[in-house]
């Protein structure tokens, strides 16, 4: 039975990664000759979580615009209640 070993992804490596697999257009195997020290499913699988933190990121951002949008609307209701007074 192997070891299971475990690795702590690097910004730099985690950076250089998910450049890479954009430049190369996912061609895994060209990939993991850019990364011989790991399998090409830990690249796999790291790119995919980096896609979707990226994705929560951006929809967390989307909804931070969308209530300063209200939020915005919401005072200038105020605004023109306060100047029909």
């Amino acid at each position: 039975m192997s070891k299971r070993t475990y690795h702590s992804w690097t910004e730099e490596e985690s950076a250089r990664l998910y450049k890479f697999v954009l430049r190369c257009e996912r061609n895994w195997a060209e990939v993991q000759r850019q990364f011989p020290q790991f399998s090409m499913l830990q690249l796999q699988n790291r790119f995919q979580i980096m896609r979707k933190q990226m994705q929560l990121k951006e929809q967390k951002n989307d909804e931070k615009v969308a209530e300063a949008v209200n939020n915005t609307e919401t005072i200038q209701q105020l605004v023109n209640l306060f100047q029909q007074l």
